[in-house]
């Protein structure tokens, strides 16, 4: 992939797994710095996180 083209699948993908997050309430547990399968409840800090990133990641990049 060349120019953008990657960057922007990235964030489409990203925003996904953050939405796919807010809808289902939770989120993977972490155990020594390694993600398990089990699911725990998403806290008010991170849905505020959450909602913060998508908002980041729907917005259109400034270009340089």
């Amino acid at each position: 992939m060349k120019g953008t083209t990657g960057i922007n699948m990235r964030r489409a993908n990203a925003f996904k797994v953050l939405e796919a997050q807010l809808k289902r309430g939770t989120k993977p547990e972490k155990v020594n710095k390694k993600t398990t399968s089990k699911m725990v409840p998403l806290t008010e800090g991170d849905i505020k996180r959450i909602q913060k990133e998508m908002e980041v990641l729907a917005a259109p990049r400034k270009k340089k």
